[in-house]
C-alpha cells in the first residue's frame, strides 16, 4: 500500500462469528488530516454486487422466481434486447454468463444529470452473445438484479435493502444512497490518471442513474461489511438471526460458471477460485476514486475486507487474498530453481506455445526445465500439481490454479486461469482479398465499455477516408492507407459527455482492418489519458 502511495484504507479481519481486528491506516481526508478508521465509509464499487445479490435471493426464497427463469419474463417496463433464441436466466445474471457485456456506467456530478435506473438498463441491456457461451463480466446484469429487487418490493431498491439487509445485519452506516449521514462519514476519494502521476481529489459523483446503479454504488465501512461477511461465513446467520436460508447460501457460494473445465469461475456473484490450495470466494471493486477487495475461505471460516480511497487507473486492487493467505500461515517462498518441473520432450510439445484470450497474447515457455507463463512484461512460474493443473507463482495470478485442457489426441487446446479461457493461438488463415477496390461506404457495429455504437467508414481513395465517431460526428482519418486489401490509419473520437467525468475527453483511435470474404474485419484501438481498450470491427459495404 505504501508503494501505491495510498492516502488511506481500512481493514477488518473476520473469523467465524467475530471481528478479530478492524483498523484504519493513513487518511480518510489528506487535506483535512482526518485519519481513516474502521468506521470510515467508502464507496465499495463492485463489491456491491455480492450485497445486492442477497437482496434478490431473499425474493427467490419468497417464491417470486427460480434461478433458471428467463429474466425477460420477470421484468416489467424494461427488457433485455437479444437477437438470440436462448434467453438469459436469473442464474446467468448472477454468474456473468448472460451475454451482456461489461458496460461502464456514466459518471454524473449532479442528480439533475442522471436518468432513471430503468432507462439506464433499457439503453445498456443488449446481449452480444447467447447465454452460457462464456464468462463475460457484466455491470448491467447486476443493475437488472437491483431493479428486480425494487420491482418485487414495490419500492426503490435502496429502501428495501435497508429494511431487509442492513437493519438486521446492524449495518448502520451502509446505504445505496448518498444520504447526509453517509456523506458525513465518507472518505475523500482520490485518483490519478496513471500510476506515476500525482493524486487528485475527486468531487462527489453519482453513478448515472437515480437510484444509483446497484452494481457499484454501495457505501459502507469495514465494520459494516464484516457483519455481511459473518452472515456469509455462517450460512446466512448473524447473531442468531437468519438473513437467508442455509441452502440459499450454499447455492450462492457454489461454482456455477467454471472457466472451461477448471475448478475456478463464478458462483452467484462471488468469484470462486482456489488460492494456494484453499477454496477462496472473493470480489474486488474499483471506480472513480475508490478500490475495494473482500475475500474469505468458506471452509476455514476466515475472511478479510480492505477498502481504499484511491484508484490509480492501473487495474490495481487492495491485496486482500495475499493478506488473508499470510494471516492463515501462508508464505511466499517459492524457489524457481528448486521447483523446476521435470518436463519430458513429449509434454513440452503439449504445453509450450502461444495462447490468446480476446486481445491478450500469453506465452507458455520452458526455461531450464521450469515452465514459465509470460503475459506482456509479467513472468510467473508454474508448479505442477497433476497432469492438467499447475500452481502459478508470481505476477498478478500468483497462487491461482492454471488448468490445461487436452483434445482427444492429447494436444493442448486451451488453458483456464481465474475466470478466463486462453485458447491455443492460431493465425487466421483466411485469404485477404489483395485486389479488392475498397472505395465506398462501409458500415458496422462495435461494443465498447461505454456502450454500443455504429460506424460508417467512407473510403474516397487509397489515401483519403473518414469515419463516424462514438457521437456520430464525421472524423477525418490521418495517415490513412489502403493497400492490397488492408487499411490502417489514426483519428480522434470525442468521448460522450456522460463519461468525461472519468478523466478524459477524447480517444486516440487506431484502425487496422483487412478485406476478407467481402467484408472489412479487424480491430480498433481506443486510447485515452486514463486507459486503452480494443474493439472488434466487422464492416459491410453499403455503397
Amino acid at each position: 500500500m505504501n508503494a501505491k502511495k495510498v492516502p488511506g484504507f481500512s481493514v477488518a479481519v473476520i473469523e467465524q462469528n467475530n471481528i478479530v481486528t478492524s483498523k484504519g491506516f493513513g487518511y480518510a481526508d489528506l487535506e483535512g488530516k482526518i485519519p481513516a478508521s474502521a468506521e470510515t465509509v467508502y464507496r465499495v464499487a463492485s463489491v456491491s454486487k455480492t450485497v445486492i445479490a442477497v437482496g434478490l435471493l431473499q425474493w427467490m426464497e419468497r417464491g417470486r422466481f427460480r434461478l433458471d427463469d428467463p429474466v425477460n419474463r420477470l421484468l416489467e417496463n424494461v427488457q433485455i434486447q437479444t437477437k438470440f433464441r436462448k434467453q438469459p436466466t436469473v442464474r446467468n445474471l448472477f454468474s456473468h454468463t448472460s451475454g451482456l457485456p461489461v458496460h461502464v456506467d456514466p459518471v454524473c456530478f449532479s442528480l439533475d444529470e442522471t436518468i432513471s435506473l430503468g432507462e439506464m438498463i433499457q439503453r445498456s441491456a443488449i446481449t452480444v452473445m447467447p447465454p452460457n457461451q462464456e464468462i463475460m463480466y457484466s455491470n448491467t446484469a447486476f443493475n437488472i438484479i437491483g431493479y428486480l429487487v425494487g420491482q418485487f418490493a414495490g419500492e426503490p431498491y435502496p429502501t428495501y435493502m435497508k429494511k431487509n439487509l442492513f437493519d438486521p445485519l446492524e449495518m448502520k452506516t451502509s446505504s445505496f444512497e448518498q444520504s447526509p449521514e453517509i456523506r458525513r462519514s465518507l472518505a475523500q476519494p482520490y485518483s490519478r490518471n496513471k500510476p506515476e502521476d500525482p493524486i487528485e481529489k475527486v468531487k462527489p459523483w453519482y453513478g448515472g442513474s437515480n437510484p444509483e446503479k446497484p452494481c457499484g454504488s454501495l457505501f459502507s465501512s469495514v465494520t459494516d461489511l464484516s457483519h455481511f461477511l459473518i452472515a456469509q461465513i455462517n450460512m446466512g446467520l448473524y447473531k442468531g438471526e437468519r438473513i437467508v436460508k442455509d441452502s440459499t447460501v450454499r447455492e450462492m457460494q457454489k461454482l456455477q460458471a467454471p472457466a472451461g473445465r477448471s475448478r475456478s469461475g463464478y458462483a452467484l456473484s462471488w468469484k470462486h477460485t482456489w488460492y494456494y490450495g484453499n477454496l477462496l470466494l472473493s470480489h474486488t471493486g474499483g471506480n472513480l476514486g475508490w478500490t475495494a477487495h473482500v475475500a474469505f475461505y468458506p471452509k476455514l471460516k476466515v475472511g478479510i475486507i480492505i477498502l481504499c480511497n484511491l484508484n490509480d487507473n492501473s487495474g490495481w486492487r487492495p491485496p486482500a487474498r495475499e493478506a488473508l493467505y499470510l494471516l492463515t500461515g501462508g508464505t511466499f517462498s517459492f524457489d524457481p530453481q528448486g521447483g523446476r518441473t521435470k518436463v519430458t520432450s513429449q509434454r513440452r510439445r503439449k504445453l509450450v506455445g502461444t495462447y490468446a484470450h480476446e486481445f491478450q497474447r500469453t506465452e507458455i515457455k520452458l526455461e531450464e526445465n521450469a515452465l514459465v507463463i509470460e503475459r506482456g512484461p509479467e513472468k510467473a512460474y508454474l508448479e505442477r500439481l497433476d497432469k492438467a493443473r499447475y500452481l502459478v507463482h508470481g505476477g498478478g495470478s500468483d497462487g491461482l490454479e492454471l488448468t490445461f485442457e487436452f483434445d482427444s489426441k492429447g494436444t493442448v487446446r486451451q488453458f483456464d486461469l481465474d475466470t478466463e479461457v486462453f485458447q491455443r493461438y492460431a493465425e487466421d488463415k483466411r485469404l485477404v482479398d489483395t485486389k479488392a477496390d475498397l472505395r465506398g461506404v462501409w458500415r458496422g457495429n462495435y461494443v465498447h465499455p461505454y456502450g454500443y455504437f455504429s460506424m460508417d467508414l467512407t473510403i474516397k481513395d487509397p489515401n483519403n477516408a473518414s469515419a463516424t465517431d462514438i457521437l456520430g460526428n464525421v472524423a477525418q482519418i490521418a495517415d490513412f492507407r489502403s493497400d492490397h486489401g488492408r487499411i490502417s490509419g489514426t483519428t480522434k473520437f470525442k468521448i460522450p459527455q456522460d463519461y468525461v467525468g472519468r478523466g478524459a475527453e477524447e480517444f486516440d483511435v487506431t484502425l487496422n482492418l483487412a478485406c476478407i470474404e467481402r467484408k472489412l474485419e479487424g480491430y480498433m484501438s481506443l486510447k485515452s489519458r486514463i486507459g486503452e481498450s480494443k474493439a472488434r470491427l466487422i464492416l459491410t459495404r453499403v455503397s
